[in-house]
Order: structure tokens, then sequence, then C-alpha cells
């Protein structure tokens, strides 16, 4: 569990290989997500997720302080030892027993806050899942660090559907609101079983001296990092739960969740895969750089279509999952499409700060961000939900410039190369995007799954064709293919004494030569983002 040197030699191969499995999983998790949703909806009023959702606001200022950021010092440091994990897994426990205890002394203030009682128990139920969480932590984080993220991938969705089946059959049974939170201990119970047997790892008692003082540290930063992040991305939820209506906080938070749940399932999949990678390729600034753009380059290719699409296709979509009476939920939707937009790459700067273990930079970032959303949020507020939503998607876009060149300051990325990398799907996405709705525009299609499915197929053909007619388009989409090939079995794999060797076809057959694996390796490293060699 602690040695990394098979890592070390193909980290490409690794790196390819769990980024395809996290995404296989997240698609999983992804229809899962949405079969769910779609199910619960039609079980459950808009203001059952209201009064869950302004809960779940309000106590996540505290939630995320559950693994103490001690998880990204598992993944970051380059060697770590069986002592040091152990005396973090019982540091982990301590801070969640803390944060619970701090929940459950908090509840009557947050039911006061929102003058709804309701709020007392749902915050004291809580509690429980924190501690219950907080014991696979460094479990994940192995496993994390070993880059198994088939096993990782697999136990999220099985747990999800444990999750989800849990909470339909408590709402069918009319436990209402509470079917949610329900659903979070079936998630977090199976979390822990599942990770805990995968794992296979058993900590020790804690010591002193251990080193794990610096972890610590940038477990800290990291962990008040979290909750300035997580002021950004659920103060619009306690104002609009406090100041407007639970009905429209339920619209609000469907709408936000729909949207933004294709980008989450794209995002840390990739992120968990991203942040191991770019710290063993920390002391290596010409390959850091270079896996950090292709990984952007993948994640943007897939993220931002999805989101143009959706809000191309926003009323078929919230109709097919949501059902009529969440057709309010519709300008909320495309409101937010811009902010859902930014956030499809608004994750790569955080790559940077954890690969390179700058998390007190990533601390003073967030605390420049967060009263200026807070803010914005505050000044949309008369409006009610609509005006928060507006006031979210504008901020996003005034602050992905400041966010990416303060992170990219003494890295070799830079944000030209970021903005270059961002362009060509930028482009395709949204010109795709504006072909579908004018054709929505010409012919009025009903809301079927059937009719979304044949939308989903024209975007697609669409957003390809403009990608290949784009300078450098078929350079790009060849070097996913290259990525592609890393999945395929080794040839003479089964032969582990004799070296697989690549026939230099560039010369006549009577001056050709082997080159051996090591070379081979060189030089794939070497290819620029085109997919081009080096002059």
């Amino acid at each position: 569990m602690f040695d990394m040197h098979h890592i070390h030699r193909d980290l490409r191969r690794h790196s390819v290989r769990g980024a395809v499995a996290t995404l296989i999983s997240q698609v999983g998790l992804f229809c899962i997500q949405l079969a769910g949703m779609a199910v619960l909806a039609r079980l459950l009023m808009p203001a059952d997720f209201g009064v869950f959702g302004k809960t779940i606001a309000l106590t996540g200022f505290i939630t995320v302080l559950r693994s103490g950021g001690l998880s990204l010092a598992t993944v970051q440091r380059a060697e770590i030892t069986h002592a040091q994990v152990s005396t973090l897994f019982w540091l982990n426990i301590a801070v969640g027993l803390a944060a619970a205890g701090t929940l459950a002394a908090l509840s009557p203030a947050m039911a006061w806050f929102y003058k709804d009682p309701r709020v007392l128990w749902l915050v004291v139920a809580l509690a429980g899942s924190i501690i219950i969480d907080s014991l696979s932590i460094q479990h994940a984080a192995l496993m994390q660090r070993q880059m198994r993220f088939g096993a990782i991938g697999s136990i999220a969705v099985a747990a999800r559907i444990v999750g989800f089946l849990i909470a339909i059959y408590s709402a069918w049974l009319g436990a209402g609101y509470w079917a949610l939170i329900i659903q979070q201990y079936g998630n977090s119970v199976a979390m822990l079983v599942l990770t805990v047997w995968s794992c296979r790892w058993l900590p020790d008692l804690p010591r002193r001296g251990s080193g794990v003082r610096p972890m610590v540290a940038i477990g800290a930063h990291q962990s008040l990092s979290n909750v300035l992040n997580f002021a950004n991305r659920n103060a619009d939820n306690i104002l609009i739960g406090r100041f407007v209506s639970d009905v429209a906080l339920g619209f609000y938070s469907q709408a936000y969740r729909l949207l933004l749940m294709p980008v989450q399932q794209i995002n840390a999949p990739i992120s968990s895969v991203v942040v191991p990678a770019l710290s063993r390729l920390q002391d290596q600034p010409e390959r850091f750089a270079r896996f950090y753009y292709r990984a952007l380059g993948g994640m943007t290719f897939l993220g931002m279509p999805v989101i143009c699409f959706l809000l191309a296709d926003a009323h078929a979509v919230i109709l097919v999952m949501l059902g009529h009476r969440w057709l309010p939920v519709v300008p909320l939707f495309q409101t937010l499409g811009v902010a859902a937009f930014m956030g499809t790459f608004n994750v790569a700067p955080g790559w940077v700060y954890s690969a390179l273990g700058q998390t007190a930079r990533r601390l003073r970032q967030q605390l420049f961000s967060c009263p200026v959303t807070v803010g914005a949020f505050f000044a949309g507020l008369p409006w009610g939900a609509m005006g928060v939503a507006a006031s979210f998607s504008i901020t996003r876009v005034l602050l992905v410039w400041p966010a990416l060149a303060y992170s990219y300051r003494g890295s070799p990325i830079t944000t030209g190369g970021t903005f270059a990398t961002l362009a060509r799907p930028a482009i395709a996405s949204i010109t795709a995007g504006l072909l579908l709705w004018g054709l929505h525009q010409a012919v009025a299609w009903p809301g079927h799954l059937l009719l979304i499915l044949v939308d989903a197929l024209f975007y697609g053909l669409a957003y390809l064709g403009i990608w290949m007619l784009l300078p450098g388009g078929r350079a790009h989409l060849r070097e996913m293919k290259i990525l592609l090939d890393d999945l395929k079995p080794k040839r003479n794999q089964g032969a582990r004494n004799e070296p697989t060797v690549e026939m230099d076809t560039r010369k006549p057959a009577s001056e050709r030569t082997e080159r051996p694996p090591v070379l081979q390796a060189q030089e794939r490293a070497d290819l620029p983002a085109s997919g081009t060699r080096r002059r």
C-alpha cells in the first residue's frame, strides 16, 4: 500500500487507465443520480427538497471539515509511512467527532436562524453521518494514492445505489424530507464498509514523532479553503431558504443540481486522477505542464458540450426528468448556465495548488473570491432566486482570470496556454448549441425522451464536425486516440522476461533498428500537446 515504484514506472498508462475507469464509474453514477432524482422528484414535494437543501447549506460549513484536509496530505506526499497514515487516521476520527459535536450544539441556533423547528432535528441527524464518513477517509486516500480508481469508482456506484434505494423506499412509505436524510446514511455506511474491505489496511495506534506536523499544516490550509469554497457555492441556498421560501429553494436547488451534476461527474474523477499524477511530476516542470494541459483539454472536451446541450434543450430536459410541476425550474436552469459552463474548468487551478502543496496560497485566493461571491448573492437577493442565479453567473465570469493567474504564479502553467486549450472546446460547444437552438426555433418539438436522444445525436455530430473544422482539431483528436491506445494491453505482456520493442519504420528495412522501451517512453513523453514531434 505504500510502494509507489510500479506507479512511477508507467505513470502515463496508470493515469489514462485511471481516468477512463473513473469516467466509466461516473457515467454509472450519473445515470443512477438521474434515475433517483426523477423518482424522488415525483414522490416528494419541492418544499421537501427546500428544507433539506437549506439545512445542508448551513451545516456544510462544518461537515466539510470532517476530513481536516488530511486526505490530500496522504495523496500529495512523495513518500509516506504506515505510522504517519495511522496517526492521520486517528486525527480524522477526532476531527469528525469534534465536527459532529459542534453541529449538535449549534442545531438550536440554526433552527432559530431559519425560524423552522424542523431544521433542529435534521441537523442533529446529519451529525451522525459525519462520524461514519471520517472512518474511511484515510483508506480512500491510500487507494487514490495507489491510483486504484476502478475500485474507487465501483464502490461509489454501489454506495449510491444503496442510498437511493433506501431513500426511494422511505419516500414511498411517506417519510417526506426525512427520506433524503436516510439516503445520506445509506450512502455513508455502504461507502465505509466497501472502502475498508477493498483497501485491506488496518491502522496502528497513533505515534508521537511520526512526522505528521507538516501534513497537518497542509490539511489545515486545505480545510479552511474548503470552507470558503463551500461558502462560495452554498451561501445562495442559505439566503434563498432564509429570505425567500422553501419552494423557491426547492426549484433553485434542483436546477443547480441537474445542471452542475454532469460537470461534477466529469470533474471529480478527472481531478482524482490528475492530482496524484501531477504530484509525482512536481519536480519535472515540462512534463507537469504538458500533463496539465492535456488533462484540462480532455475534461473540457467532455464537459463543455454537455452543458451547452442541456441549455439548448432545457425545457425538454426538465419536463422529462422532473415532470410538469417543475417547469418553473427552466429559467433558473438557463440563468445558471453561464456559471455551469465556467465550472467545467474551474477546478483546474486547484490541481496546481494541491499537486505543489501550496494550500496556503489557495486559502489566500479563496479569502479574496469568497466575499465577492457572497456580496453578489446579497445584491441579487431583492430579485429572488432569479437574481441570485444571475449574480452567481456574473461573478464566475469576473473571477475566472484572477483565479487562474494567481494559481499559476511560480508554476510552469500559463494563462495563455490555458486559454488556448479552452478555446477549441468552447467554440465548438457554443456553436453546436446555437445550431440546436436554431433548429428548435424552426421546429417546435414536444418534450419526450426519444426526441431528447435525437437532439443529443444531432448536437454530438455538430460538435465533432465543428471540432474537425477548427485549426488543429484533427491533431487533438489524434492525441486523444493515442491516450485511448494506452488502454490496450501491451504486446508480449505475457512474456515477462522479454521487453516490448518498437520498430523504427521510417528507415529502409535493412537499416531498421529496435528501440528499447525506455527510449520509446521518452519519445512519447516529449510529444507536445498537438501530437506532433518536436523538430
